[in-house]
């Protein structure tokens, strides 16, 4: 994936966010459901940058909402 679509996919978790965290009580259902979603997007980083461009842009999400991996 290019950049473009990285961030628009990860701009569409980051507005999921908040529901996923409601629907999903317990830590590990959540985990699960999370990856779900995050996996693909992880996965669709093809350099470097990219890859950690991911990274950190989950990770200040996760803090939004008051999670860490």
């Amino acid at each position: 994936m290019d950049r473009l679509e990285l961030d628009a996919r990860l701009d569409a978790l980051r507005r999921k966010l908040p529901a996923l965290v409601d629907d999903y009580t317990n830590e590990e259902d959540f985990w699960a459901a999370f990856a779900a979603e995050a996996d693909p997007v992880v996965d669709g980083a093809v350099t470097p940058e990219d890859a950690t461009h991911v990274e950190v842009r989950i990770e200040e999400m996760l803090a939004e909402v008051g999670l860490e991996r």
